[in-house]
């Protein structure tokens, strides 16, 4: 570069060779800083790496030079690397030790079992199939266990290995007891992950965001009310939600909140859709401008309940009554009007705009009741709409049991998985006992942590783990060699190594992990007992052996992953919303069959939720190739919909006459039921598009056996309920229909 114009070449060689001085002091200067923009912009992953490493550190020197007790230094530091780096316990710090916590019962049986059942090797590889596909299994119960089951397994793990040494069994749980409270001191204290809204003040707000909406009866709607609502709606959306937060496990609680969510999001999707809709800019009826007002209050009352989160005393609380009253006469006068327009409304666009404060109605009803049900009250199955609440006598054991059994089948991909990893460290436990490997720990621990769910990612994950152990052993036996046996380069090196390795991993990948992971073990260990730099290749060769293992058993249990699952379990649902059309049907029209129990939406729910679970599992599997597939989105509502409308249908009053429109209805429902089933039959072959259209309802056959229409103050309540029933009946069968033709213009 030229000197600047009007400079001295002497000055100018001058600042040019104090250049990379003067910015020297400078960088350093910086340095804070740019530390500061790496942590907030990593904030997640260096905070778990600061809170993993100082709770491991303090533990280890507590044990090991504090109280001299190298078993229990071991044990100490494992807790804190399982639970904290090999889970992914989700949450804030105050729930993620909230987790931790309650796992301490279950962490002292498996230490202990792991303790006593390592006398024998087959008793250890036994213990091992039993405790493995239990631990994973467990994950079916909700996010929080899903989440510390892969740690939880480790502390089987470390204890299942020679020698066997009941005598230290007290050591062992000792330091498992100090690992689990320092970890979740550390959690709540050291850059805790912030809180996030409760799942019940989300539900309060969407609520009140519905009923600002219901506040506004005809006229154009405030853009802002609008976007309210919508994005209400939108955070209440599972995908939304963050895991530890999401009402997913099989408590009454749990069920009465996502119960409350469904009905809270239909709620507004309804006022949305009545507030856009052509001609909503006009003044509403006096009779919907009541029961809107209706809907607005019962929505407040819910929130308000909500926000305060305490048991209700009897006859207080949000209620239903007021609403019921209100909606009994819109429901019978809208469906009268509605049937006497229906021979001119041949694409049922009338009907579904009428029908549409009806169905908010409906559901502010439901939220109502789940919001009463949540907070203590289990009569609301006594209301005339707790046809929906089957479940609110149910005792604790019966929920859980429901839920355990649901992925009993070799078509949930849960069910899959833990067999999956239960084999492959059964078999990794026999491979490590028979060999008489010296650090057959590690052996398991690698199988564990490199197991996929398809053989396609297990071997990419092998592949990328043997790299940065194979660097990692080099860089520990150099350093093994060089530093021999003084502890406290060891000592002072641990708390470094383990922060560089918690936080590359997850931030570069699986093979910075094993890497620094493999610098982390040599570190350990070399200041429980004397150790030389083979240390490192024997970490290799077990992270080897463990890899091949993990590799057979992928190549041999599901290889595809959820791949063939995603499509049985779709099918599955078709079927099963095939079977609720059906029964739903025989319920409304004849009354019948109402003795099942809840049976049916137990079997519709079931095939539901293996159905997300596969499609959840799916989208997450990387694929070589991507093939067109169905809009799988688009089944599950199709379900949800086939749910909602037997959860409310039979319990509305009247029924279906004459018998004519009754038949009509059954024959409408069978046909609606043909097509799913005929959708079944295609998913699970997969063979040419299907052969058999969705057919729209023949609304001209209804037309034809339908009787005259009297007015709705001339109407018998008996004629009036019919007719309410059957509109109501209509517009479910039309939104199956609708979900269905939405599924096949993607195919």
């Amino acid at each position: 570069m030229r000197p600047q114009q009007g400079a001295s070449p002497r000055r100018a060689r001058g600042r040019a060779a104090d250049g990379p001085a003067a910015a020297w002091p400078g960088g350093l200067r910086r340095l804070p800083e740019r530390a500061g923009e790496f942590v907030r912009g990593h904030r997640a992953v260096v905070g778990n790496a600061v809170r993993v490493t100082a709770a491991s550190c303090v533990a280890f020197y507590i044990c090991r030079y504090g109280l001299d007790r190298a078993v229990m230094s071991v044990y100490a530091t494992f807790t804190v690397v399982s639970l904290g780096a090999l889970a992914r316990i989700p949450g804030s710090g105050r729930q993620r030790a909230a987790t931790v916590l309650t796992a301490l019962p279950a962490g002292l049986v498996l230490i202990t079992l792991g303790t006593l059942l390592a006398v024998r090797t087959w008793a250890a590889v036994l213990g091992m199939l039993v405790v493995g596909f239990l631990v994973a299994y467990a994950g079916t119960t909700g996010p929080r266990i899903a989440g510390a089951a892969p740690g939880m397994q480790l502390l089987y793990i470390l204890p299942c290995f020679p020698p066997y040494a009941p005598d230290t069994l007290g050591q062992r749980l000792l330091g498992f007891l100090l690992g689990a409270v320092l970890l979740a001191a550390a959690q709540r204290i050291l850059l805790p992950e912030p809180d996030t809204p409760p799942f019940r003040r989300l539900l309060a707000g969407a609520a009140e965001a519905a009923a600002d909406l219901a506040g506004h009866h005809g006229g154009p709607v405030p853009e802002p009310v609008l976007a309210r609502a919508r994005t209400a709606a939108d955070a209440l959306r599972p995908a939304r939600i963050p895991p530890a937060d999401l009402p997913a496990a099989p408590s009454l609680a749990h069920k009465a909140m996502a119960h409350a969510a469904e009905a809270v999001r239909t709620l507004l999707n309804r006022l949305d859709a009545l507030h856009t809709a052509a001609g909503s800019q006009h003044a509403y009826r006096p009779e919907t401008t009541a029961l809107l007002r209706a809907v607005g209050d019962a929505a407040r009352e819910a929130a308000a309940a909500l926000r305060h989160g305490a048991r209700l005393p009897p006859g207080e609380g949000p209620r239903a009554g007021p609403l019921q009253s209100e909606l009994a006469p819109v429901r019978t006068h809208r469906a009268l009007d509605t049937l006497g327009r229906l021979s001119a409304d041949d694409r049922l666009t009338y009907l579904r705009r009428r029908s549409l404060v009806v169905q908010a109605a409906d559901s502010a009803v439901v939220l109502v009741l789940a919001t009463r049900l949540l907070l203590g009250d289990r009569d609301v199955d006594q209301d005339p709409a707790g046809h929906a609440f089957a479940y609110a006598r149910a005792h604790a054991a019966e929920l859980w049991w429901r839920r355990l059994t649901t992925h009993l089948t070799p078509r949930s991909v849960i069910f899959q998985n833990a067999c999956r990893f239960a084999l492959g460290l059964a078999a990794a436990r026999a491979v490590a006992g028979l060999l008489d490997l010296q650090h057959g720990f590690w052996v398991l621990l690698a199988t564990l942590t490199l197991t996929r769910t398809t053989s396609l990612e297990t071997r990419s994950a092998v592949r990328q783990a043997l790299l940065g152990t194979l660097i990692g052993a080099v860089v520990a036996g150099g350093l093994l060699a060089v530093a021999h046996n003084h502890g406290a380069v060891y000592a002072v090196l641990l708390p470094l190594v383990m922060l560089l390795a918690f936080t590359a991993g997850p931030l570069r990948g699986l093979a910075w992990a094993q890497g620094g992971f493999t610098l982390v073990v040599a570190v350990l260990f070399a200041q429980v007992a004397p150790v030389t730099w083979q240390l490192a290749p024997v970490r290799l060769e077990d992270v080897l052996a463990g890899s091949l293992i993990g590799l057979v058993c992928g190549l041999a249990a599901w290889p595809r992953g959820a791949a063939p699952e995603v499509r049985r379990n779709m099918a599955a649902l078709c079927q099963a919303v095939a079977d609720g059309i059906g029964r739903t049907a025989a319920l409304v029209a004849d009354r019948a069959g109402a003795a099942d129990g809840g049976a049916g939406i137990l079997a519709l729910n079931r095939a539901m939720m293996l159905a997300q679970e596969s499609l959840a599992q799916y989208q997450s599997e990387p694929r070589e190739r991507t093939a067109r597939q169905p809009d799988w989105p688009a089944v599950l509502v199709a379900g949800a919909d086939a749910r909602r409308g037997e959860r409310l249908l039979p319990g509305r009053p009247g029924r279906i006459t004459p018998h004519e429109v009754g038949a009509w209805l059954r024959q409408a429902a069978e046909s609606t039921a043909a097509d799913y089933r005929a959708l079944a039959r295609h998913l699970r072959t997969g063979d040419g598009p299907p052969e058999v259209l969705p057919r729209p309802l023949d609304l001209g056959a209804l037309l034809a056996v339908a009787p005259p229409v009297p007015p709705a103050g001339a109407a018998p309540p008996a004629r009036a309920d019919s007719a309410a029933l059957l509109v109501d009946s209509v517009i479910w069968l039309d939104a199956l229909t609708a979900d269905l033709a939405r599924i096949h213009r993607e195919m």
